[in-house]
C-alpha cells in the first residue's frame, strides 16, 4: 500500500539516494535537516510531490511549472548535489579560491577563462531576454536545489562535497551562467585552457597554452551517440518508434539523469536531462519521442590573423591595422588574495594560446563561435517538452533555433518520423567557402587543423570571410533554421555522429555548407552499422521476414554487439590462417592454427560471454583510427560514393613476395596478450570491466573501429568536473587500451531507450548505465549498472496505473521557497 510522506524528515535519508527505508509522516512541516521539524511560516512558493521507483527513478507531480521543477531539482540534489555545486564553482570562476591554483595554474587558467568569456555579464543578458515561463522554470529550479542544501545537514551530503564550503545556495543568475556554459560545450566550453593562457608575446607571463592536438576533437566534443526514428513503414504496430543511444562520460557533468515531471493538462514528458538542467533532453511526451547525437558540423571557426609588424595586440584587417581590445580580470586565490590577469580579443572573439603555434610576432589565432550568445537554450528544451504534436515540435525549431550542437530524430504515433541538424552553424559565402578549402591544400596550419578534425581556419585579415547575417536566424550571422538540413520519412532517419549526409541512405541530403559537415564523404563504420541495421541487410537481419521492427527486435538492434569490421575482414583472415600455419613476429615464433580456430569459433559479436572478442580487438590495434574508413592498410575496395554503406570492404592482400600483413598483425596481438598475461579464450567481461566505486562490473560493447552500435571505452577529457574520476594504469604498448586491470570503461552507451508511440500512448524500455545516483550510499548506485551488463532492459514507467502499481514505490511531498 502507498504510503504518502511530508518532505523534510526524509531528506537525510534521501540524500543517499535511498527508497527503502521506513519513514514518519508528517505535516505541514520543514526539516531542520536532523530528523526534527520545525513550522514553516507563511504559505510556500512551491510544493510537489517527489515518487521514486524501482532503481530510484523520480516523479515529481506538481500544479504549476515552477513547482514542478522545484521538484526535480531537490530529486535531483538527492542524486547529484555534488556534480552541480562544482560546476557553479567553475562558471563563478572560483576554483582558485577554494581549490588554488591548481597543477600548472590549471584551476586559476579556467577561472580567467570563464571571465574572458563574460559567462556573468551573458547569463544576465540570456535572463533578460528569457520569456516569463523559462524565468519561472529556472527560479524554480534553483528552489529546489537550495531546499534540499536547507534540508540536509552539509555533514550527510555524499562524501565528494560533505562539510565542503563551495556547496552553496544557488540563484537564477548562477544556474544561468551554467546554461552559458552549456551551450558552450562544442567549442569555447573547451577552450579553457587556450584561452585563460593566450598572452601577447613580450608579456612577463608566458603560460604553456593547450596542445594542437586536443583540437582534433573540438568539432564532435569527443562524444559519440546513436539515435534512430522510425516510422510506420518500419514498424510492426505502425506507429512511430525512437531510439536513443547517447555516448557520453559515465562520471562528471556530463552524465544523464532520468525523471518524469508532470503538471496536468501542461507538461507531462519522460526522459533524461544533462545535470541541472530543468526539463527533458532526450526523452518523450504523450505525442513525441525524440533523441539527439552530438553534430559533426563545426560550432565556430579559427581566424588566423597577421599582426601588425609594429605591434603584436595589432592585426592587420582589409589592409589597415586593427587594435585589438584588452580586458584586466581579477581572481581571488586561496592563500594569496587577488590576482589579475589581462585577456586579448579580435573583434572575432578571444585570443588562443595553442602549443606550439603560441602566439608569435606575426601570427595568432583567435575565434568566433556560435553558441557564444544562445539565450534560448532552456526556452528550446521546454518548448520540445511540452509539443503536443510533431508538427509542434519542429515549430519550436523554427522559432526558438536554440539548439547548441546536436541532430534530432523525433517520431511520433502516426508514424512519422523526422531528422534535423539544427546546430548553431556560422553562414560564410561561397566565395569564403572556396577560398577556405584551396587554403586548406596550400596552407599548412589550415590543412593540418582541417586533417585533425574537420576544423575551419579563415584568413581573419580579409572581410570576405565574415560570417554573413540573413536576417532570419536566431542571431547575425548564423545559418537560420530553414537552410539548415532537416528530413522527414515514413521508413526511418539515423545518425552516428557522420554528418547529416545518410540521414536516410535512400535520400541523402546534399547541397549545405560543409560547416555543418561533409557530404559524400566516407562514414564510420557504426554509422554504415546502424544503417544496415535498420535496413534490415544480412547478415544484421535484425527486423525478420517483415522487415519491421517490434519494440523487442528494435532493442535486440540497438545492443546486438555485432561487429561490421569482423564481417568485413574475418573470413579472409581465417583464410590466410589456413594457407600459413605459423607467423614470426618480432623473433618469436607464433602458431597461428589454435588461434585462427577461436577466432573461427567467434560469434563476431562484444557481447559479455564472447570468446575472441579480444583477441580480434588486438589484432585491430595494429591498424590507424582512419583505416576502416578507406582503402589502405586494412581494406582492398575503397570508399565508393554512390554505396557508402557497403564500402570500404575486403581484406587487402599482401603485395606479391611480402610478408602478410595481417597475420603479423594478428601474430602480434597473440604476443601483446600474452605478454599481458590474458588468457585468449577470455571471454568479454572477463576484460572490460566497468567501477562503479569498489565493485568493477564486467560490461558488453565495443570499440569505435569494430563497427558496433553499442560503444564503450575509456575517456579521461570530456569533462571538466574537480570531483573523483575513473583512472587507469598506463595501455600496454601495441594493444587498443589494454592495462594490467584489463580494459577500464568510463564512458559509451548511457541512457539507451526503445519506446514505441502508440494511439494509447508511449510504452518502452530502457536503463541508464551507470545508475540513477552517485552516492556510492545509494542502493541506485549501480543497479543498472548491473542491468546493462545482463541487457536486462526495465520498463519506462509513464502511465499512472503502471507507477503506482510499482512495487518500491515512495512518495514525498516537497515544499520551499
Amino acid at each position: 500500500m502507498l504510503r504518502k510522506f511530508a518532505v523534510l524528515a526524509l531528506a537525510p535519508l534521501f540524500a543517499c539516494g535511498s527508497t527503502d527505508a521506513p519513514h514518519t509522516e508528517t505535516d505541514g512541516a520543514s526539516s531542520t535537516g536532523d530528523g526534527s521539524t520545525s513550522e514553516t511560516s507563511g504559505e510556500p512558493a512551491y510544493r510537489a510531490t517527489i515518487r521514486r521507483t524501482s532503481f530510484g527513478i523520480a516523479h515529481i507531480q506538481a500544479d504549476d511549472l515552477g513547482s514542478a521543477l522545484f521538484g526535480q531539482a531537490y530529486a535531483f540534489a538527492q542524486d547529484h548535489v555534488c556534480t552541480l555545486a562544482d560546476q557553479i564553482v567553475k562558471v563563478r570562476s572560483e576554483r582558485a579560491k577554494y581549490f588554488g591554483r591548481g597543477s600548472g595554474d590549471a584551476f586559476l587558467t579556467s577561472d580567467f577563462a570563464y571571465l574572458a568569456l563574460e559567462v556573468g555579464p551573458r547569463a544576465q543578458r540570456m535572463w533578460d531576454a528569457a520569456p516569463a515561463e523559462v524565468k519561472t522554470a529556472i527560479e524554480g529550479y534553483a528552489a529546489g536545489y537550495n531546499q534540499y542544501l536547507r534540508d540536509t545537514p552539509p555533514g550527510q551530503l555524499p562524501a565528494d562535497c560533505a562539510g565542503a564550503p563551495w556547496v552553496k545556495e544557488i540563484d537564477a543568475l548562477d544556474l544561468a551562467r551554467y546554461y552559458v556554459d552549456l551551450g558552450l560545450l562544442g567549442s569555447s566550453n573547451q577552450l579553457a585552457g587556450y584561452i585563460g593562457t593566450a598572452q601577447p608575446p613580450g608579456s612577463p607571463l608566458q603560460l604553456p597554452g593547450g596542445p594542437l592536438a586536443g583540437l582534433g576533437t573540438l568539432t564532435s566534443g569527443g562524444f559519440g551517440s546513436n539515435g534512430w526514428a522510425l516510422g510506420a513503414e518500419k514498424t510492426t504496430s505502425g506507429g512511430g518508434m525512437v531510439v536513443a543511444n547517447p555516448h557520453f562520460p559515465w562520471t562528471g557533468e556530463l552524465k544523464l539523469w532520468e525523471s518524469h515531471v508532470t503538471v496536468p493538462g501542461q507538461l507531462n514528458i519522460y526522459g533524461v536531462g544533462l545535470m541541472g538542467v530543468p526539463g527533458v533532453l532526450i526523452g518523450f511526451n504523450d505525442e513525441v519521442a525524440w533523441t539527439h547525437t552530438f553534430s559533426s558540423g563545426t560550432r565556430f571557426t579559427f581566424y588566423k590573423l597577421t599582426l601588425d609588424p609594429d605591434d603584436p595586440t595589432a592585426y592587420l584587417y582589409d589592409g589597415a591595422s586593427r587594435p585589438m581590445t584588452a580586458k584586466t580580470f581579477e581572481a581571488e586565490v586561496a592563500g594569496e588574495g587577488k590576482v589579475s590577469r589581462t585577456m586579448w580579443y579580435s573583434h572575432y572573439g578571444p585570443m588562443l594560446n595553442v602549443d606550439p603555434i603560441g602566439w608569435s610576432g606575426d601570427l595568432a589565432l583567435t575565434y568566433r563561435d556560435a553558441n557564444i550568445d544562445n539565450p534560448r537554450l532552456i526556452e528550446q528544451f521546454l518548448g520540445m517538452d511540452r509539443a503536443t504534436s510533431l508538427d509542434g515540435f519542429k515549430q519550436v525549431f523554427k522559432t526558438v533555433q536554440g539548439i547548441p550542437w546536436v541532430n534530432t530524430m523525433a517520431a511520433d504515433k502516426h508514424g512519422d518520423a523526422w531528422y534535423a541538424d539544427a546546430s548553431a552553424t556560422g553562414q560564410i559565402t561561397e566565395a569564403a567557402i572556396a577560398g577556405w578549402q584551396a587554403a586548406i591544400e596550400s596552407d599548412f596550419l589550415t590543412g593540418l587543423l582541417y586533417q585533425q578534425g574537420g576544423l575551419v581556419v579563415l584568413d581573419g585579415s580579409d572581410s570576405s570571410y565574415e560570417w554573413q547575417d540573413s536576417g532570419d536566424a536566431r542571431a547575425p550571422g548564423l545559418v537560420p533554421f530553414s537552410a539548415m538540413p532537416q528530413l522527414g520519412r515514413r521508413d526511418f532517419v539515423l545518425n552516428a555522429n557522420d554528418s547529416y549526409w545518410l540521414a536516410n541512405p535512400a535520400a541523402p541530403l546534399e547541397g549545405f555548407s560543409p560547416l555543418h559537415g561533409a557530404e559524400r564523404a566516407p562514414q564510420s563504420p557504426r554509422t554504415r552499422v546502424n544503417a544496415m541495421l535498420l535496413q534490415n541487410e544480412a547478415p544484421f537481419v535484425a527486423a525478420g521476414e517483415d522487415g519491421t521492427f517490434s519494440l523487442a527486435e528494435i532493442q535486440a538492434a540497438i545492443q546486438g554487439n555485432h561487429s561490421l569490421t569482423a564481417e568485413l575482414v574475418l573470413d579472409a583472415l581465417l583464410a590466410r590462417c589456413d594457407a600459413q600455419h605459423v607467423i614470426e613476429v618480432a623473433g618469436s615464433v607464433v602458431d597461428l592454427r589454435t588461434i585462427c580456430q577461436l577466432l573461427g569459433a567467434w560469434d563476431r559479436r562484444f557481447d559479455p560471454d564472447s570468446v575472441g572478442a579480444v583477441l580480434f580487438r588486438e589484432y585491430l590495434a595494429a591498424y590507424g583510427p582512419d583505416s576502416v574508413l578507406d582503402r589502405g592498410s586494412l581494406f582492398n575496395v575503397p570508399f565508393d560514393v554512390d554505396d557508402p554503406v557497403h564500402t570500404p570492404h575486403t581484406l587487402i592482400a599482401p603485395a606479391a613476395g611480402q610478408v602478410d600483413g595481417a597475420l603479423v598483425a594478428l601474430g602480434e596481438a597473440v604476443v601483446n596478450l600474452r605478454t599481458a598475461g590474458v588468457p585468449l579464450s577470455a571471454p568479454l567481461k572477463q576484460l572490460q570491466r566497468a567501477p562503479r566505486g569498489s565493485v568493477e562490473i564486467g560490461v558488453h560493447g565495443g570499440f569505435a573501429k569494430e563497427g558496433i552500435a553499442n560503444v564503450v571505452g575509456y575517456n579521461g577529457g570530456l569533462n571538466s568536473t574537480l570531483l573523483p574520476k575513473v583512472g587507469r594504469p598506463p595501455a600496454i604498448d601495441g594493444t587498443a587500451g589494454l592495462t594490467e586491470r584489463g580494459y577500464v570503461i568510463n564512458y559509451g552507451s548511457s541512457f539507451v531507450m526503445a519506446v514505441e508511440m502508440l494511439p494509447d500512448g508511449p510504452r518502452g524500455e530502457a536503463f541508464l548505465t551507470y545508475s540513477q545516483s552517485e552516492d556510492p550510499r545509494s542502493p541506485h548506485f549501480r543497479d543498472q549498472t548491473e542491468l546493462f551488463s545482463q541487457k536486462q532492459w526495465r520498463p519506462l514507467l509513464f502511465r499512472e496505473a503502471d507507477i503506482a502499481a510499482d512495487p518500491n514505490l515512495h512518495e514525498t511531498v516537497v515544499e520551499g521557497r
